[in-house]
């Protein structure tokens, strides 16, 4: 019984999603685009009219 409340926790709770893991290392080489991709994938829309600089500090802001 114990393994499979342990696997539960493990896997984590059905319905519930994981932030996905981001290397904010390799931002800079990106395209707008491709921030944008990612933006999304952490849960913040970005605006692509913005500064490169400034989508990178959105995403950093929200993988936090």
């Amino acid at each position: 019984m114990w393994s499979k409340i342990l696997d539960f926790f493990k896997s984590g709770a059905p319905g519930i999603k994981k932030k996905p893991e981001i290397d904010v290392k390799g931002l800079e080489k990106k395209t707008k685009i491709e921030l944008e991709k990612l933006g999304r994938k952490v849960g913040v829309e970005l605006d692509r009219r913005l500064t490169k600089a400034k989508l990178i500090q959105q995403i950093k802001k929200q993988v936090k």
